[in-house]
């Protein structure tokens, strides 16, 4: 392109900004773009008699499209600093997702001008339904929640025009799902929980004799998400997504750590401690109900990982294992996919001799192992 007022105008990115993508490395002359708010824009100063110059003469930043620029406008305020034979500019307040910008270059042989744009989060991540939990391919009749996780935040109160249990034959289910005046939502709105109706799991419950289970031992049931429901920013459209699903007989005991089976950690290591449950657990209280004590009932750091469709837990400490052995304690209200609890089942509330012979700790053993 010819000069314009003077000036050499490239617009070295027009194509890419078309199409909203742009590079990391603008130009022959070594310009690097942001690709979000908080990153500078970075000039490369090959040329050592740059260095004197005033840092606003060598790199400006506008606002607004590369024609016309920019006789007239205002610089965008912000902060300069040079290092390693490199000029960078840092906006006071950050770049704008989805805003055009010009990075003027004036060196001792050219000027130019190069247009770029942000790229905004909903244009890199798709809405998409990442995780449902349970996980696992078989779940008891009497499966209680849902926990279903997205990309991004969805829009809230439109769930249900989503949500749907189906059948083997296809049918949904309309009455399957409790509906609360608000949805259940984690704070940034990329987890919903969704619960089974718990009259449609309690025997003898006039919703139950009414319609049956919404699930049924031995069939197979489907959770689907329909496609079309918008992120929170009205920038992106869910794809379908479904959980098809076997269902076994309901789970109607306690829970009790006497039927769990734990590893032995090597003394002197960092050795994951592996705890196989003789069930599946509800998911999100697996991260929150269970922990590791010392002998004298400090408890231990670490991090957790769930696995096997939320029947095995382990831990690994973030220091290696004393030769002292380990208590692994559950809170009474860690519950099973079913909603039952070491001291009551979802079903009706158990005996209460009977909750106090249910165990919430299991003792381990730490190994000394050769090394």
């Amino acid at each position: 392109m010819g000069r314009t007022n003077g000036h050499r105008v490239a617009i070295l990115l027009a194509a890419l900004m078309a199409a909203n993508m742009i590079s990391s490395v603008a130009t022959a002359q070594d310009l690097a773009l942001p690709q979000h708010g908080a990153e500078p824009v970075t000039l490369a100063l090959p040329d050592s008699a740059q260095a004197t110059a005033r840092p606003s003469e060598v790199l400006a930043v506008f606002v607004g499209q590369v024609d016309p620029c920019c006789e007239g406008r205002t610089p965008i305020a912000g902060r300069y600093a040079r290092a390693n034979d490199a000029l960078t500019f840092t906006p006071a307040f950050g770049f704008d997702a989805g805003q055009d910008y010009v990075a003027r270059v004036r060196t001792s042989q050219i000027e130019e001008m190069v247009a770029f744009r942000i790229p905004s989060r909903a244009a890199t991540v798709p809405a998409v339904v990442t995780d449902i939990y349970p996980s696992g391919d078989t779940l008891p009749e009497n499966t209680l929640r849902f926990y279903i996780h997205f990309s991004v935040p969805m829009t809230p109160h439109a769930a249900f025009d989503y949500i749907r249990l189906r059948d083997a034959t296809g049918s949904a289910d309309e009455a399957a799902f409790m509906r609360f005046k608000q949805e259940l939502w984690n704070e940034d709105r990329t987890r919903l929980t969704v619960l089974i109706d718990p009259g449609r799991i309690k025997r003898e419950v006039a919703t139950n004799v009414e319609l049956g289970p919404a699930l049924l031992a031995g069939q197979t049931s489907t959770l689907t998400v329909e496609g079309g429901w918008p992120s929170a920013d009205g920038t992106s459209l869910l794809p379908a997504f479904t959980k098809a699903f076997r269902v076994s007989e309901a789970l109607r005991e306690r829970p009790d750590t006497r039927h769990w089976t734990a590893n032995a950690p090597c003394a002197g290591t960092r050795e994951p401690l592996a705890i196989t449950f003789d069930r599946p657990f509800d998911r999100h209280l697996l991260t929150q109900a269970l922990w590791v004590e010392s002998e004298t009932a400090n408890r231990i750091d670490g991090t957790i990982e769930v696995g096997n469709a939320e029947r095995r837990w382990s831990f690994t400490p973030n220091r290696p294992w004393s030769s002292d052995d380990v208590l692994l304690v559950a809170s009474p209200v860690l519950e099973d996919v079913a909603g039952n609890n070491f001291h009551d089942l979802l079903d009706h509330a158990a005996d209460p001799e009977e909750s106090a012979n249910s165990a919430t700790d299991l003792p381990v053993n730490i190994r000394s192992c050769a090394h």
